[in-house]
């Protein structure tokens, strides 16, 4: 069966950025993130050998979260401005390597791979998602895995209830329960991770929750029913609702090699050009159905 690769390019970009030593070419340009992004994506394919490979990005403009809650991540740093300057390269870079990148104003990495990931099964793929992100666990099923990039840890169906105690569907209804204090998500007061695996036994979901609110009021005296709903909205993922994905979308283009190594020479990164000749070598052996 076919396997899609589908990669978080913000949490990427963010993981490489920090997790090296700043670097920058003679002309002062930072190349840090850079190098890190692309060093994990040419792992990846090579890990994977997958012709079918996505990167979504978080888009600049406000988000549909930040419309509704102005406090929604407000508590993360700004960008760094040397990150900043990082992204339209990497970007070039991936679109020069021949692989396809998505991002949708007023929607997150997240909600974009969310859709792609319906779509995805819908033409018969399975799907691995790159990604740390908590949120994006709700996603896996029989046909899906995420893989954190951080820990290496591969999460399947039974991975995700031994580590968080309920199935990946109601892996939102959880975080809306207990807060994610990443994203400023406040949760229920009282509710740690074992209180609310309980409650989603007793009420099934947040929906249920919300239509029994007396009733789980009665338990939980400091919950909020507006707060709760405003919870849950933020860690559900969203699809865009005007983004459209064929088939032939999901795979890769031949690379435009030239460019591509002209542009790495320029970063002076001549260290990368041997592996994506490499790459570009196996992927080309390769079917793309």
């Amino acid at each position: 069966m076919r396997v899609l690769c589908l990669l978080d390019g913000s949490a990427f970009i963010y993981r490489s950025f920090f997790a090296l030593p700043p670097l920058s070419t003679k002309d002062g340009f930072p190349t840090g993130a850079i190098y890190g992004f692309m060093r994990a994506v040419l792992h990846i394919l090579k890990t994977e050998k997958a012709r079918c490979f996505v990167v979504a990005f978080d888009h600049p403009a406000p988000t549909i979260r930040e419309k509704v809650d102005s406090t929604y991540k407000s508590k993360r740093p700004s960008m760094p401005d040397p990150l900043r300057l990082q992204i339209p390269v990497i970007k070039e870079l991936l679109k020069l390597l021949g692989i396809p990148v998505i991002e949708v104003p007023g929607y997150e990495a997240d909600d974009v791979i969310g859709y792609i990931t319906e779509r995805a099964l819908s033409f018969g793929f399975l799907v691995k998602i790159y990604s740390p992100d908590k949120d994006i666990l709700q996603l896996v099923s029989q046909k899906v895995q995420v893989i954190n990039p951080i820990s290496g840890e591969v999460f399947d169906i039974k991975k995700v209830e031994e580590k968080f105690g309920v199935k990946p569907h109601l892996i939102p209804h959880l975080l809306a329960l207990v807060g994610d204090q990443t994203d400023n998500i406040e949760g229920v007061k009282g509710i740690g991770k074992k209180t609310a695996i309980k409650v989603l036994e007793k009420y099934g979901s947040i929906e249920n929750i919300l239509r029994n609110f007396d009733d789980f009021k009665a338990s939980f005296p400091h919950a909020d029913k507006d707060k709760l709903e405003l919870s849950y909205y933020l860690v559900k993922l969203q699809p865009p609702p005007d983004l459209t994905i064929e088939e032939d979308q999901l795979c890769m283009k031949e690379p435009n090699m030239e460019a591509l190594k002209a542009k790495l020479l320029e970063l002076e990164m001549k260290s990368l050009i041997k592996d994506v000749e490499n790459i570009s070598k196996v992927l080309s052996q390769r079917e793309l159905f």
